[in-house]
């Protein structure tokens, strides 16, 4: 029930600051799966990465970041910033947001586990 619930208030939490792109929310649960396996992690670029390629991991990470990509494209260019400041806007505050036991990655390109 408790991880029903988590579920819920993170697809709540990711639809609020995405909208509504259906690709993104139909694949959350999966990398909610793969972060908590260790196999995917953030970055401080904005994108996720692969740590480990396992269970389809860089399909759903490379399927991801087009979106991501294509979200920040829009969202850069309406504030009049560059695509990669925007992107390391996102990604500093997705990496030190991240959840204790799952994987970021820093500025040297280590993965560590929070």
């Amino acid at each position: 029930m408790k991880t029903f619930i988590t579920l819920v208030a993170l697809i709540g939490a990711f639809t609020a600051c995405w909208g509504d792109i259906e690709s993104m929310k139909a694949r959350l649960p999966e990398i909610i799966d793969l972060k908590d396996k260790g196999l995917i992690g953030e970055q401080p670029d904005g994108y996720l990465g692969v740590v480990k390629d396992q269970d389809g991991a860089a399909a759903i990470v490379a399927a991801e970041n087009a979106d991501r990509r294509e979200e920040y494209n829009k969202r850069a260019k309406s504030q009049g910033q560059t695509v990669e400041v925007f992107g390391k806007v996102i990604g500093g505050a997705k990496t030190r947001d991240e959840k204790s036991g799952r994987f970021v990655r820093d500025g040297a390109g280590t993965w560590l586990k929070k």
